[in-house]
């Protein structure tokens, strides 16, 4: 358990608690955490969670304008962005979305160390057997997609970020507690406890919109 996991660890929760408290704060943290992950996955070669630093980083930025400059229709009564629900057609576009990213990105990060050796001298998760080596990969790429759609809801506020959070974290806290460190896998299960807690926190000031 390295130094800056542990400070990116308690930057990461501090983030989440903002957001289930519709707190702007937990986009400028959430800029720091990114940052720090971004070099400690990069360190485990997990290439694909790696890349989702770099997107986390852009929604962030992207949530501060949303949440500060709401549309009419969707602005609460402090003219901040208020909660929001997708309708059945966005929901079902979010879904094949994620498949067919999550398909793509898995096939890329599969061939990384073949298409640029320079920069990713070692084959994603080089360290699980062969075996189940691209079993672990498409799993990583599907966290990376699930996790940008709900980082991009969260961005609009819409609740069902939290639904895929919880998903999100569920696969997650196995998977960085074996290959990143404790501190993340600890982390990651106080997320799922945060994810739920977020969508209730949510749930009561709800606005049904699409």
């Amino acid at each position: 358990m390295s130094k800056i996991e542990i400070i990116a660890s308690a930057i990461s929760l501090l983030c989440i608690l903002c957001a289930v408290r519709e707190k702007i704060a937990t986009f400028p943290l959430g800029m720091c955490s990114t940052a720090l992950y971004g070099y400690i996955f990069f360190s485990q070669r997990l290439y694909s969670s790696m890349s989702l630093q770099a997107v986390f980083f852009v929604f962030n930025a992207y949530g501060i304008y949303k949440w500060t400059h709401p549309a009419e229709k969707n602005a609460a009564p402090d003219n901040t962005l208020a909660v929001t629900t997708l309708d059945a057609k966005a929901r079902l576009l979010a879904l094949a979305t994620v498949a067919l990213l999550t398909l793509l990105l898995g096939y890329l990060t599969s061939s990384l160390h073949r298409l640029l050796p320079a920069l990713f001298p070692d084959e994603a998760f080089a360290e699980i057997p062969p075996d189940y080596r691209l079993l672990c990969i498409y799993i990583d790429a599907f966290l990376l997609s699930a996790s940008i759609l709900a980082q991009y809801l969260m961005a609009l506020k819409k609740i069902e970020n939290w639904v895929i959070w919880f998903i999100v974290d569920i696969i997650s806290a196995p998977l960085y507690a074996a290959t990143v460190g404790a501190a993340t896998g600890i982390l990651y299960l106080v997320f799922i406890v945060t994810a739920i807690a977020g969508f209730a926190a949510w749930n009561r000031s709800i606005v049904v919109s699409g």
